[in-house]
Formats: C-alpha cells, sequence, structure tokens
C-alpha cells in the first residue's frame, strides 16, 4: 500500500508579519556613514534610513542635523540679497522657522495618520517627518545657485520673495510626498495625508511672514504686528 504523502513536505505555512514590507519606497543596503551618505539615502534610497529609524534614535538626530545644516545654508543664501545683519539673521530664522514648522505639525500628522489606519509610534511619524523636511532642504540647497543668481539680477524684493517662494512650494510638495511613502511602508494599509498636507504648507507659509524680514534689508523690529502671509504678500509687491 503506497504511504500517503508526509504532511512535512507540504509547503510551509507563511509566519505572519507584523508590518508592512518597505516596498513603497527604493530599497536599500546598509546605509554609510560618510558626511553625504544620509543626503545620498534621502535621494535615492530613503527605505534605508527608514528601517535604521526604527531601531533607535541616532537617525532621527543625523535627520536634524542634516534639516539644520540645509536651512541654515538657504538662509545664508536668501541673506545675501541685503547682505549686512541679515547674514546672521536670516540664516537663524530659518533654522528656527523650520523646526517649529514640524513640532507644531507632529501632533495633527499622528492624529490624521492614525484616523486613516496607521500603527506607527510618535517616534516613527516623526522620523517620517524628518524625513520630507530634510528633504525638502536638500532640494531648497540644490535651488541655492539659481537663487543666488536672481539675487544678483535684480533689486526687487517681490520678484526675490517670488522666487524663493515658488523653491519652496515645490520643495514641499516633494518632501510631503516622501512622509506619505514612508508612512505607508510602515504600515499594513496605505496612509493617506492628503487632508493634512495643505496644513503643513499653510503653517510654512505662515511662518515666512512671521519671521519676516527674510528678504530684503533688517529692520529695527523684534516683533512685527500679526499679519496673514497673503495680506502680506500683496503690501510687499510695490517694494
Amino acid at each position: 500500500m503506497n504511504a500517503q504523502a508526509s504532511p512535512m513536505h507540504a509547503q510551509p505555512i507563511a509566519q505572519p508579519h507584523a508590518a508592512r514590507p518597505l516596498a513603497e519606497l527604493p530599497a536599500g543596503a546598509t546605509l554609510d556613514s560618510g558626511p553625504f551618505a544620509l543626503v545620498e539615502a534621502l535621494l535615492k534610497t530613503p527605505a534605508a534610513i527608514l528601517r535604521e529609524s526604527r531601531t533607535g534614535y541616532g537617525m532621527i538626530v543625523r535627520l536634524s542635523v542634516i534639516v539644520g545644516a540645509t536651512a541654515s545654508l538657504v538662509g545664508f543664501v536668501m541673506a545675501l540679497f541685503s547682505g549686512g545683519p541679515q547674514l546672521l539673521f536670516v540664516p537663524l530664522k530659518v533654522t528656527l522657522g523650520v523646526f517649529c514648522c514640524a513640532l507644531l505639525c507632529l501632533p495633527s500628522l499622528h492624529v490624521f495618520s492614525c484616523l486613516s489606519g496607521a500603527e506607527q509610534r510618535v517616534k516613527d511619524t516623526f522620523a517620517a517627518l524628518l524625513m520630507g523636511v530634510a528633504l525638502m532642504g536638500v532640494l531648497l540647497v540644490g535651488f541655492a545657485p539659481i537663487a543666488w543668481i536672481f539675487s544678483q539680477a535684480t533689486s526687487s524684493v517681490a520678484i526675490m520673495g517670488g522666487v524663493h517662494l515658488a523653491f519652496l512650494v515645490i520643495s514641499c510638495m516633494l518632501g510631503l510626498g516622501l512622509v506619505n511613502r514612508a508612512l505607508t511602508a510602515m504600515n499594513r494599509n496605505p496612509v493617506r495625508t492628503r487632508l493634512w498636507s495643505p496644513l503643513f504648507l499653510l503653517v510654512v507659509l505662515q511662518m515666512t511672514t512671521t519671521l519676516r524680514p527674510l528678504v530684503g534689508p533688517a529692520d529695527d523690529t523684534f516683533l512685527h504686528s500679526r499679519s496673514f502671509f497673503l495680506s502680506h504678500w500683496v503690501s510687499s509687491l510695490g517694494e
């Protein structure tokens, strides 16, 4: 009598996974420790950053350094339009403003992502947000030589403000796309941040007005009167 096939030869039962594979992001091997390795990973293999960010707080610190360094450099290029004390004030303002925007928008991002089915911790949400903000900074640094050319070709504050604003919006859109993909890669189901992304962009635009002047000469006023960013833009068109 023929013996029946042993159940040991059947296909092994697939083990359940606790987290969604990082298939939505380009896969990467190990992350190098060079000074520009993190920048390269943001542009080419963000999945490698995401994996390391879930093992501790070291990647959050490294991303924060990238955010601070790129914000300071972008602020310095913006300050070259006016020179003088703005070379000190604008980099400080831009760096402070970027971190404030990230911290102000973190709670709403975590709430919105959880409402759409996400299961990651607040630390992981912050890591995803920092990845997007760091990518924004890297893109703005890439735009910096073009912004400098415009600053040497015009003396109009309105034109230079428009140039920096266009670069900021483009960088924000690409950075927010990375945030959404990173959050989706952390979870079993897609995470939707379409309602949150406009909020982040509005906060960034308002911060440019709150910390004014970022483009143009410095003034003697430390705290300016309250102004909505659209009203500020309209009043700056004649400058």
